[in-house]
């Protein structure tokens, strides 16, 4: 069975108290099917040790082959951008910001197959960058919500 270490406030505010807990088939069920939750709350900061969900959803993204995916889902938007394909499959993006932010989509995918890790942050902006239907990759009024989306990502994958 697999354990985790979570943080639970004490009663001085400048103490928290490192507990270890047992993580339960439910506790991964959970993760599972709250993913999307759960990464809106890892990029907007929340700490991965605030509860078992957390810290299982950023365990899963850390994967170095979760980065992976999300640089070769990055490459195959700019792909698509320039050479969109008849009838695609996917969901289509928004090709003209696209391609005016293709400098930083590029650098973005670079970054996160580099040889030091991302922060879990950063990842999981990544990922809803990638998956949110409804955010600047898909819908939106610019190419400025985008290269500033992008820039945002990219620079919450670096480790401070």
């Amino acid at each position: 069975m697999t354990s985790v270490l979570l943080t639970t406030p004490a009663w001085a505010p400048h103490a928290d108290v490192i507990e270890p807990k047992r993580v339960r088939l439910r506790d991964r069920v959970q993760a599972r099917l709250r993913a999307n939750r759960l990464d809106r709350a890892l990029a907007e900061g929340v700490p991965p040790e605030r509860n078992v969900a957390l810290a299982l959803r950023a365990r899963r993204l850390v994967d170095p082959a979760v980065a992976s995916t999300l640089a070769r889902a990055i490459q195959r938007v700019l792909r698509d951008a320039w050479h969109p394909e008849p009838m695609p499959a996917r969901m289509p993006t928004r090709s003209d910001a696209v391609r005016n932010a293709g400098a930083d989509l590029d650098d973005l995918a670079r970054r996160l197959v580099a040889p030091h890790p991302p922060a879990v942050r950063g990842l999981a902006l990544v990922n809803l960058l990638v998956t949110d239907g409804t955010g600047p990759l898909y819908s939106g009024d610019g190419t400025a919500s985008l290269v500033s989306a992008v820039r945002r990502a990219r620079a919450a994958l670096e480790i401070v």
